[in-house]
Parts: C-alpha cells; sequence; structure tokens
C-alpha cells in the first residue's frame, strides 16, 4: 500500500465516521474502495506467511522425533548392558578352584596362568583364605564394572534427554536412581558396613528385583510404543 493509497483510506473512514457510520458501514466503505482482489491478496499474503511459521514449526519438531529414534536404541542397549552388569555384582554365582585341595604348585600355575593382574596376584599370594582372597577380587571388579557401565548409561541419557518425551523421561530417571541406589547398597554391603536394622545386601537384591526389572518392563513398552506407534506391544 502507498502513501497516497494510505491517506485516501483514511480521508474515506473519517467522511464515514463523521456522518455516523458504525462498523459494518466503514468494512463496506473499505470494500467498496479497495476492490474485492486487493483484499483477497492481502489475505493470500497472510494465509502463506502462516503456512510458512507452520512449515518451520513441523520442520523443527520432525528433527526433534528423527533425533529420538536415532536415540532410542542406543540408550536401551547402554541400559540392558547396565542392568546386566548390576545383576551380576549383586547376584553374583561363580566356580572358583578349591585351592584347599591343590597343592601349592597347582595354586601357583593356576595363579600365573589366570587373567588377575599383578597387584591382584600378590593379594592372593599372600591370603591364607585363597578362595575367599579370590572372591573378594572378583565381585571388586563386577561391581566397578557395573559403576562404569551405569555412569556410560547416565551420561549418555543427561546429554540426550532433551530429545525424550516426558513420559518416557520420567521412567529412565525412576531407573536411573533405582541402578544407582542398588549399586550403593552393594558397595556398602563389599566394603564391610553393617547396620543392625538392615542388610545392604539384601537392599541391593531388592532395589533390582522391585524396582530396576519391573521399570525395565515399563520402559521397554514405552520405547515399543514410540516407534512402532500403529503396532501392538505386549
Amino acid at each position: 500500500m502507498t502513501a497516497d493509497t494510505g491517506q485516501q483510506i483514511w480521508g474515506i473512514l473519517g467522511k464515514v465516521i463523521t456522518a455516523g457510520g458504525g462498523g459494518a458501514v466503514v468494512a463496506f466503505a473499505l470494500f467498496r474502495y479497495l476492490g474485492k482482489g486487493w483484499i483477497e491478496h492481502q489475505f493470500a499474503r497472510e494465509l502463506e506467511s502462516a503456512k510458512s511459521e507452520i512449515s518451520i514449526l513441523s520442520a523443527r519438531r520432525l528433527k526433534l522425533h528423527d533425533r529420538e529414534y536415532i536415540v532410542f536404541p542406543e540408550l536401551w542397549t547402554r541400559l540392558n548392558q547396565t542392568v546386566s552388569s548390576l545383576e551380576r555384582a549383586v547376584i553374583s554365582f561363580r566356580t572358583v578352584p578349591n585351592f584347599l585341595s591343590m597343592q601349592k604348585s597347582e595354586v601357583d600355575e593356576w595363579i600365573s596362568k589366570s587373567d588377575l593382574s599383578e597387584d591382584e596376584k600378590i593379594h592372593i599370594y599372600k591370603e591364607s583364605d585363597k578362595v575367599k582372597a579370590l572372591t573378594w577380587i572378583l565381585d571388586f571388579r563386577d561391581i566397578r564394572k557395573a559403576r562404569e557401565d551405569f555412569i556410560d548409561f547416565h551420561t549418555y541419557l543427561r546429554s540426550n534427554r532433551i530429545f525424550l518425551s516426558p513420559e518416557i523421561k520420567t521412567k529412565l530417571d525412576s531407573i536411573d536412581n533405582a541402578i544407582n541406589g542398588s549399586w550403593v547398597a552393594r558397595k556398602m554391603d563389599w566394603d564391610g558396613h553393617v547396620n543392625s536394622d538392615k542388610s545392604f545386601l539384601l537392599e541391593a537384591v531388592n532395589k533390582l528385583e522391585e524396582e530396576v526389572k519391573p521399570l525395565m518392563v515399563d520402559i521397554e513398552k514405552l520405547v515399543q510404543a514410540r516407534l512402532f506407534p500403529s503396532g501392538i506391544t505386549k
């Protein structure tokens, strides 16, 4: 619209208003002056602008959804690894050699061929109860591995939580806390801490069985529903 056209429009409006014209009269006067074509042109421009804004917002939303689909498989893999490591650390059933029934040469040979570090081998050599010493070392390995896997999962979750839907994010935060709680209780037990009111090992097992594992089932269902929205998850 040019300056002259604007002045002409204001002049028309002034005359209509002075004559006592209401809103409908003003609209009709503008329509008579500007014509249907000009009004349709202005409407089309506004419509195109709105379409452009909607298109930009839709593109951004699709990018976020695409990122979510990339995050899910990696997040699920790390979560499974973390839970598996935690389970080994908390509920460990292993077979160790019966050093008491072995000759000293056999004990030395087993230790020398094992994958134990030099410090670990020295620790076993100087302990009279070598079964207990070896169990202590293997437990520590499992506990350390569980912590490393948890930190890996926890870090990845924190870095990518912005791309996750609120419902899934809430469940992942819950399992993150439950895993950490179970691990802390297991570490307290391994360190030899004693609480007359509870067993730290039992607390670690209970958190794993009653909190972590049920949350795994819930998260799996939510992720499947996001990845396959038209399918049926069981």
